[in-house]
């Protein structure tokens, strides 16, 4: 069965359309709380764990509570019940304590190919912000970043440092490639710790692929033999254009792990 649309607040089940939080909630009035976007493929949602321990990390880190695993997996479970297609599995904890977990058809977009660079003075290192990296409901600047991108002719932003350091997409993890090499920055730098970016090394290293945290300045992204971008309910996609930077060669690595996670997502490998 397909995805339809529903949603759980609180442990009561309702359709997506219907579901509602409070004007008061601070998850609305605020932004506060966390929230994991979970792929489903073929009715198994995807690394399902790791996204709620994400989840009690972000929480942990804005400095609340952990959810209530037990739950939260009774609201997802039966959101997935009838689900065997694709969809789209969201979870959401507020500082008020409500819980909300949604599910819906996978969106369904164009792949991006040309990111246009934006400044991200929120991605900061965890000794200098203690919540960075949290996944939290606060998006606006990763959103701001993404319309300004597309003002500017883009498809979407790539979020770079006050000193030009290439970080991540708004959501969704950058990586590149030098030499046969996967590389990407270190959620040490204050970047959400994607599991997408897990999945993809954890991929490369069983393909025979070397790996290696690491960072690039902007200018000089040029240099590199391919750039890559992944999420959760979105392919791996080799890019075409950051900035003033085209790539225009072969993509025999981003190639690779797109085979590799399709077939994780499905349960072939």
């Amino acid at each position: 069965m397909t995805a339809e649309a529903a949603a759980v607040v609180d442990g009561v089940p309702t359709t997506l359309a219907e579901a509602a939080l409070a004007v008061t909630d601070a998850g609305v009035a605020r932004g506060d709380g966390a929230f994991e976007t979970i792929g489903v493929w073929d009715g198994a949602p995807f690394r399902l764990d790791a996204h709620l321990a994400r989840l009690d990390a972000s929480l942990g880190k804005i400095l609340l509570p952990p959810a209530d695993a037990g739950l939260l997996r009774e609201d997802l479970a039966r959101l997935l019940e009838p689900v065997t297609g694709d969809a789209a599995l969201r979870c959401y904890v507020t500082a008020s304590g409500t819980r909300v977990a949604t599910l819906s058809p996978q969106p369904q977009r164009a792949p991006l190919r040309h990111l246009v660079p934006q400044y991200a003075p929120w991605v900061v290192p965890p000794e200098a912000y203690a919540p960075a990296g949290a996944k939290t409901m606060s998006y606006g600047p990763n959103m701001t970043a993404t319309r300004a991108a597309q003002r500017a002719g883009g498809d979407d932003a790539l979020l770079v440092s006050g000193d030009g350091a290439v970080l991540e997409g708004p959501t969704f993890c950058v990586m590149w490639v030098i030499d046969g090499v996967l590389c990407g920055v270190s959620p040490e730098r204050g970047i959400v710790d994607s599991i997408s970016r897990r999945s993809l090394l954890d991929l490369a290293r069983e393909e025979g692929v070397p790996t290696r945290a690491a960072e690039i300045d902007l200018a000089d992204l040029g240099t590199v033999d391919e750039v890559l971008v992944c999420s959760s309910v979105r392919p791996v996609t080799a890019l075409r254009q950051v900035g003033e930077h085209r790539f225009d060669g072969p993509t025999p690595i981003a190639d690779a792990l797109a085979r590799a996670l399709e077939d994780a997502r499905r349960g072939r490998r």
